[in-house]
Formats: C-alpha cells, sequence, structure tokens
C-alpha cells in the first residue's frame, strides 16, 4: 500500500490542522510512499475524488475531517465497489467513525498505523441510495450535524454542536414526529421524538447509544425514542443515554434488523453522518463487508 491519496476538507474542524496534514504528508513522503494531496472547496468534491482515486488504482484513501467527509469518501469507494483502503485521520468538529475506530490523531502513532497496514471489511447502511458509514438520523435533535453553521463549526469545534444541540432539546421534547414502520410484519404508527438507525454504537459522541451494535454483524441498530407522559420523564431518558440504559426504558425501542423503512405524512428530514440526506419516506438496509478500511492493531 504505497500509493496513498489524501482527501482533506481544510473547512472542517479547528483552523489549526493545515500544518498537522502537512506534516502527514511529509512524513508519508520520507517513508518511500507516493503521495497526493487533494483540498476539498465544495459538496461532492470529496466523493468525485474518492471515484477518481479508485479508476487510477491508488492503494489508499487517507480522509482528512469529519463524518460528512469521510461519507462522502465512503460513498465513492462503495459506488465503485472497490477495495481501496480508507484510512481516517479525524481533523473534523465530530468525527464518531474514527473515534469509535481508535484510530490516533497523533502524526506519529498514526504513520504507524498506515506502515502496519492492517485492514477490515466492515457493513455500511444504505439510505435509498446513498451510504452510510455510521447513522442515519430523524429528529430535530438529530439534524444538529446539518444546521450547525460552518463557520462556527470552523471556529469553536464541539462546541458549536453542543451550542447547538442545547437550542433543539426545547423541540425535541414537546415536538413529536408521527412516523409509521413496519417490525414482525405488523405496521406500527406513533409519535416519535427521535429515532437513529446505525451501523456503529457511537452516535453524537455518545458511545453507548446503540450499544449492541457492530460494524461487521450484517444488521442495523434502530433505537426509536417515543413520546412520553411527561417531560421531566423524557429529559431523564435523554441523561441515560451516557450509560445505555436507555433501552432499558418503556419509552425506548431497541431493535435490530436487516431493513427497515419509516413513513411519515410530515415532511421529516433526514440526517446521515451529520449531513442533510433528503426527507422521509426512507428505506434502509445493510451491505454486508462494502468497505475496506484501515484498523489500529
Amino acid at each position: 500500500m504505497n500509493k496513498i491519496k489524501i482527501i482533506n476538507n481544510p473547512s472542517s474542524g479547528a483552523q489549526t490542522n493545515k500544518a498537522q496534514i502537512d506534516l502527514l504528508c511529509s512524513r508519508l513522503l520520507d517513508g518511500g510512499y507516493t503521495v497526493n494531496k487533494f483540498n476539498t472547496k465544495g459538496e461532492k468534491d470529496a466523493y468525485n475524488e474518492a471515484i477518481k482515486a479508485c479508476k487510477e488504482d491508488w492503494n489508499m484513501i487517507i480522509v482528512c475531517g469529519g463524518d460528512g467527509t469521510v461519507n462522502e469518501v465512503a460513498n465513492g469507494i462503495a459506488t465503485m465497489d472497490s477495495d481501496i483502503v480508507l484510512g481516517i485521520f479525524s481533523t473534523g468538529t465530530v468525527n464518531d467513525f474514527g473515534n469509535y475506530l481508535n484510530l490516533p490523531n497523533d502524526i506519529d502513532e498514526f504513520y504507524e498505523v498506515i506502515k502496519k497496514g492492517i485492514t477490515k471489511k466492515i457493513d455500511l447502511g444504505l439510505a435509498s441510495d446513498r451510504y452510510f458509514i455510521n447513522v442515519a438520523a430523524c429528529g430535530n435533535i438529530a439534524n444538529v450535524g446539518h444546521n450547525t453553521d460552518k463557520s462556527l463549526k470552523a471556529y469553536f469545534g464541539r462546541f458549536a454542536y453542543i451550542i447547538q444541540g442545547v437550542k433543539e432539546v426545547p423541540k425535541t421534547i414537546t415536538e413529536p414526529m408521527k412516523i409509521s414502520y413496519e417490525k414482525k410484519g405488523k405496521m406500527i404508527t406513533e409519535d416519535v421524538l427521535i429515532f437513529f438507525v446505525s451501523n456503529s454504537p457511537s452516535i453524537g459522541g455518545f458511545t453507548k447509544l446503540a450499544p449492541e451494535a457492530a460494524i461487521d454483524d450484517g444488521l442495523l441498530d434502530v433505537v426509536i425514542i417515543k413520546k412520553g407522559d411527561r417531560v421531566v420523564d423524557i429529559a431523564k431518558l435523554f441523561m441515560k443515554i451516557l450509560t445505555g440504559e436507555h433501552i432499558q426504558q418503556n419509552e425506548v425501542e431497541y431493535f435490530q434488523t436487516k431493513e427497515i423503512e419509516f413513513l411519515s405524512d410530515e415532511k421529516i428530514s433526514v440526517d446521515i453522518d451529520g449531513e442533510f440526506a433528503g426527507y422521509l419516506p426512507k428505506k434502509f438496509k445493510i451491505e454486508k463487508e462494502k468497505l475496506n478500511v484501515l484498523i489500529k492493531e
């Protein structure tokens, strides 16, 4: 794996990442790797460059950015049905998947991971025609990722998400969505505050939101938080997400499936890996061993 394409989102995360990326390139070049760096400028740049890298027979793509940039690259690779290795060097405001893989963001440590070249085939979720590496979600607080001002994310990092998330909590608790879905052959319609369709346990910085999820089990984990009788109980429920105890509560539906479709008569937006991805209805399914990723030993 001596040919490495670096796809960098220079607007992702804090403003101090350029020196880190340049140092990574220098370290790879000094180590005898062939390196090409591509800086994204707009939407789908990372996706299109990933497709180009697959066609040009690069051995590895290293993504420098957040979950949205990783999503674009993963979609490009999956579209080409390529075995090219995806490495994640986290520089974004939030990079749930890079953190879940425990990939270092120290240059020396990350370089050693690249040299060892240990990889793993993982599943991808598919929402209609768009892949997601980590999670698809609906609900006011789930939209924080794509509703947060990009300039705030650049200057304030994860704190920008916290600011936006606090603003959305009252709406999340008091303005439920009416959605329908099928479970075990039965169509269910109910008032829902938020739902997640996840490929990994870690969502939005919460490491146990889908506690039984695994990236290689051929299943999606569905977490549905329903409207409760009292606002105070719902507030306590959200606190239980920190420990994973929320899945034991009556207001939470938690199950695993290979595919599921969510329907609604309302105009409800869908967030995929922190980016806007259209509206319900949306069908979600799992695709087994769809992506080859770099992992830490």
